[in-house]
């Protein structure tokens, strides 16, 4: 037994799995035989533990550096660290998509093994086994990991540079995949539900399998920031970048079906919004997996391309047809009867997913401008970051505002008593603004500052009633944590409201200074006085380092680095870091004296609030947990609220 054979028997057996299981389950819902279902379901695990055994062929060939594979002669190479050929599974295009194969069989094998009506379980296995077929069918087609070649090299050439730069590539990629894959089921459900006509309870059902693959995404896209910032080499964490686009438009839509899921929840309404954004945030993850995987777009992260391209746009207008087709067909079933007051709870909700649908909107144009122009006209044209940015800052404002004010209005309409609330909230709104100003920010800045403090007061004023009304009766006011969902949504909030304090700083203040400096000569920039003591030269196997040594009165001795790979033509930046919470010191080294090492040029890039982004990122992951996690009996006692 080769690593090629045992995982192309793999491959070939979790596909036939899925067509045998997808063929039991149409039958079971056409049939309405309870013995096809029982068939489908008992092919669900042997469908996961092929896929895991391709995944575990493709690690065997990597580890025993079995060249004899094209994938691992391509992507990976003797001179590679364990944990560089651990994840080098997902460094290049077919060995990423049996990892999307190998999550999407254990979200089935999940999603089985939720207790559904007969008729909607076969169809959510028939959806599910469908996706399954896809991907495995590209594998055994046109994007094998385990093709083999006659004349295998002795040594291959080492994963893309940028994913062997920094830790944090062993992390984000399967982040990504468990949210893009994970919005399948949400998906199957919803496909389920229009086919059998029963919209109500599959919102509830569906809402805790998309705030899971909420929160991988969340994490996903935090991570890909992070490894942004400190590989790429530019100070930065997001550029608008195609791929970076196209999986921040499924992020959010499913933010979208969350806040309108809680409207048809609690009054039924919004049927036909939440079908129709099920369906579109996954069809956004194929076709991001489209940009990313058919090299249509040149972009730093689009690390694979290959002859898939057409497969998976097809299975995009296939999945996007399936859906928005079905939605079409009971459209008037699931329409809205009832008028919505814009302030109410749900208006605010309502308003608060179009301003994200709208977003999404703005994105997909921006992203797919280009492409549509040069296909047309053949001219080549860009849409860079300040088109985004000059669109995104409104529409981040005004989810902001309607964040605070959201969870305070009641149901319905607008009471009397809650005028307080709002008089307060607008009161903190304007204060933080002008307070702002008064210190010299600019009026963005400032604007930013008084959302951050509206929306901390707003979760103060919820929990304070909380408690409260938990006093009023006699109970303990720390009661109100037991209320998982909606204190984890609150520090979900104030996530948000510090991550948008985080960026609106970093993008407003950023100082950046550049200079070459020879060897014991000072420079003091952005409040650091640094020294150059000189560069030294590391040959660390599978690539050759130059290390610059500087002297700084704050941080010690600090030591940025640029990193030399055999299969890059140009270096690539290893910048130090130094995290505080007020600034961030990112020191480069961007040149240096080849000859005697006497001179190096630096780059220091100076930016405000970033450490507080990514604490914001920890705990919009704790905040989903915190929800997710399941929650203890609570306290039934008339006209109190947890919180």
């Amino acid at each position: 037994m080769t690593p090629a054979l045992l995982g192309n028997l793999g491959v070939s057996l979790a596909l036939a799995f899925s067509l045998l299981g997808l063929a039991l389950s149409l039958l079971a819902y056409q049939q309405g035989d309870g013995r096809f279902l029982k068939g489908a379901r008992a092919l669900v695990l042997p469908t996961f533990l092929a896929a895991l055994t391709a995944f575990f062929a493709l690690e065997w060939a990597l580890l025993t550096h079995d060249f004899s594979l094209a994938y691992v002669a391509r992507n990976h190479s003797t001179q590679d660290p364990l944990w560089v050929t651990l994840v080098t599974p997902w460094a290049a295009l077919e060995g990423s998509i049996l990892l999307w194969g190998l999550l999407q069989t254990l979200y089935t094998l999940l999603a089985s093994r939720k207790p559904l009506d007969s008729w909607r379980a076969s169809l959510v296995l028939a959806v599910l086994f469908g996706v399954q077929v896809f991907f495995f069918g590209v594998m055994a087609t046109i994007a094998s990991p385990f093709q083999t070649l006659p004349n295998p090299p002795a040594d291959g050439n080492g994963p893309n540079p940028l994913l062997q730069n920094h830790w944090m590539m062993a992390v984000h990629p399967v982040l990504m995949y468990l949210g893009f894959v994970g919005l399948s089921v949400p998906f199957a459900y919803a496909v389920a539900a229009m086919v059998v006509r029963r919209y109500q309870t599959w919102v509830g059902e569906t809402r805790w399998w998309t705030l899971i693959a909420w929160g991988f995404l969340t994490a996903g896209k935090v991570a890909g920031m992070w490894w942004s910032y400190e590989v790429l080499g530019w100070g930065g964490y997001w550029a608008w970048d195609p791929v970076e686009n196209a999986s921040f438009i499924p992020w959010l839509l499913s933010t979208a079906f969350l806040h309108t899921a809680i409207v048809q929840e609690t009054r039924g309404a919004f049927k036909a919004w939440n079908f129709a954004f099920v369906t579109l945030a996954f069809a956004a993850t194929v076709l991001g997996t489209f940009l990313t995987r058919s090299g249509v777009i040149q972009s730093v992260h689009a690390f694979a391309e290959g002859p898939v391209g057409p497969a998976f746009l097809g299975f995009f207008l296939l999945v996007t047809g399936l859906g928005l087709g079905l939605l079409s067909r009971v459209s008037r079933e699931v329409r809205d009867t009832a008028v919505f007051r814009l302030l109410s709870r749900e208006g605010a909700l309502l308003l608060g997913a179009f301003f994200f649908a709208g977003w999404a909107l703005v994105v997909v144009l921006g992203t797919f401008y280009p492409l549509v122009v040069e296909a047309f006209t053949g001219a080549k044209v860009s849409v860079g970051a300040p088109f985004f940015n000059q669109v995104s800052a409104p529409l981040g404002a005004g989810i902001l505002l309607l964040m605070g004010i959201g969870p305070i209005l009641p149901w319905r309409r607008l009471r009397a008593e809650v005028f307080r609330n709002l008089y307060v909230l607008l009161a903190v709104l304007l204060l933080g603004t002008l307070l702002g100003l008064l210190r010299g920010y600019t009026f963005g800045a400032s604007l930013a500052v008084g959302l951050f403090l509206y929306n901390t007061a707003a979760i103060l004023l919820l929990v304070r009633e909380g408690v409260l009304a938990r006093l009023r009766v006699g109970l303990s006011p720390w009661g109100f944590l037991e209320n998982r969902r909606r204190v984890g949504s609150l520090l979900v909030h104030f996530a948000v409201a510090l991550l948008a304090l985080g960026i609106a700083f970093s993008q407003t203040y950023r100082l950046e200074s550049e200079k070459t400096l020879y060897r014991g000569q000072a420079w003091e920039v952005g409040g650091v006085r640094m020294e150059f003591l000189g560069v030294r030269a590391l040959d660390e196997g599978r690539r050759f380092a130059v290390e610059a040594s500087l002297r700084t009165d704050r941080f010690g001795e600090v030591r940025p680095r640029l990193h030399f790979y055999p299969q890059m033509n140009s270096p690539l930046p290893a910048p130090k870091v130094i995290y505080t919470p007020g600034n961030d010191y990112y020191f480069l080294l961007m040149d240096f004296d080849r000859e005697k090492g006497e001179w190096a040029s630096i780059r220091l890039i100076v930016t405000p609030l970033v450490f507080w982004m990514w604490v914001a990122g920890g705990l919009l992951a704790l905040g989903t947990l915190y929800i997710l996690w399941p929650a203890a009996k609570q306290e039934e006692v008339r006209g109190v609220s947890p919180a």
